[in-house]
């Protein structure tokens, strides 16, 4: 029996009782009456039960249709991306070991390379294909020049440089770093490539995704504020989101999503777990300074070595001392070197290119 049609068989008989309970004669007509109230109720539950049942399979039925279409897209738009591997194998068959060159490179196909002496110098690319550096224009743009051809923009250590993309999307490129991008994005989403550390400051379109793919992961994002560090010598990249909302996924597709002030870790190409931090130490090379809290000092000069391009050698015991400070890497290398000795127990001696940094 059903169980709404029990119920009231339930109450109909529990009636009865009572009015046998107290000796209360029922006559058959009120037997009858009483018996169509129950089946009446009886049916009109049934009603119910049947509007709901057709109300809740409409909703579960378009519920999985909305969701099926909005798979379909998704997977769809997913794999046209992560199927297109063009600038990857790219930039594999473009590797370079370690550029010898002590200025930065500007790499486009057909054309000469380009060398930058000024070491915050600007580079700004227009959507019809001008580019500008600093106050120059190297190319007037045009039809011709309005291509997807990769260009390859390579800071070596001790220079910085900023890069304008051809959307308005801003980036700074920090030492010891290439960027491959086209010199217009053309496709539905617009995807650069990243060996080394940028800062981004994505310019909004909802309607084409930005990508920064890197050699073991790549990030999604709108528009948004955010650093990747992936430099190959380092056996640990992250992403620090400073604003808006980033997505990270790695080459097993499992992926993260960032709030503002998370960072990520990812190492070997597995993802850590997203952790809260002051974003901070992570950005302000942007601003050319150097934050550093409780970091063993063999980081710190790794930092330096990158920043400045000078060799350091750490002697026994140099390596583990932690050191916590700020540096403003607008100054002489010599006076950043005497402000670190004023924190820990530590002297300096340059030996041909190098610098021994020696325990006290």
């Amino acid at each position: 029996m059903e169980k709404g049609k029990f119920k009231m068989y339930y109450v109909a008989r529990k009636l009865l009782e009572h009015a046998r309970k107290h000796e209360r004669h029922v006559t058959p007509e009120e037997l009858d009456e009483l018996w169509r109230c129950v089946e009446e109720r009886v049916y009109s539950e049934k009603r119910k039960r049947t509007r709901r049942h057709v109300l809740y399979f409409a909703t579960a039925s378009a519920a999985a249709i909305i969701f099926l279409c909005m798979f379909g897209l998704g997977k769809q738009f997913i794999s046209s991306y992560m199927d297109d591997d063009l600038i990857i194998e790219f930039a594999k068959y473009t590797q370079i070991k370690e550029t010898l060159s002590k200025e930065i490179l500007l790499l486009r196909p057909g054309k000469e390379d380009l060398k930058v002496k000024d070491t915050n110098a600007n580079i700004v690319y227009s959507n019809n294909g001008a580019i500008v550096v600093n106050s120059d224009t190297i190319n007037r743009g045009g039809t011709e020049e309005k291509k997807q051809d990769f260009n390859q923009l390579i800071t070596p250590k001790g220079k910085r440089i900023q890069l304008t993309l051809s959307d308005g999307t801003h980036l700074w490129v920090n030492s010891g770093t290439r960027v491959i991008y086209p010199s217009c994005f053309e496709k539905k989403y617009r995807e650069i490539y990243v060996e080394g550390e940028i800062y981004l400051d994505v310019f909004r379109n909802e309607d084409s995704p930005f990508i920064v793919r890197t050699k073991d992961f790549l990030i999604q994002v709108l528009g948004t504020s955010f650093n990747v560090s992936a430099y190959p010598s380092e056996h640990i990249s992250s992403v620090v989101l400073v604003d808006g909302s980033v997505n990270i996924r790695n080459q097993q597709k499992e992926q993260v999503k960032l709030v503002p002030g998370q960072l990520v870790n990812i190492q070997t190409g597995q993802l850590h777990s997203p952790q809260n931090v002051d974003v901070k130490p992570y950005v302000c090379w942007v601003e050319n300074m150097l934050m550093y809290i409780d970091e063993p000092l063999d980081k710190v000069f790794r930092k330096l070595n990158l920043y400045y391009g000078k060799e350091f050698v750490l002697e026994s015991g140099v390596a583990e001392l932690q050191v916590s400070g700020k540096l403003d890497l607008k100054e002489k290398l010599e006076d950043v070197l005497h402000t670190i000795s004023f924190s820990v127990p530590i002297y300096f001696e340059e030996i041909n290119d190098s610098i021994y940094v020696r325990k006290e």
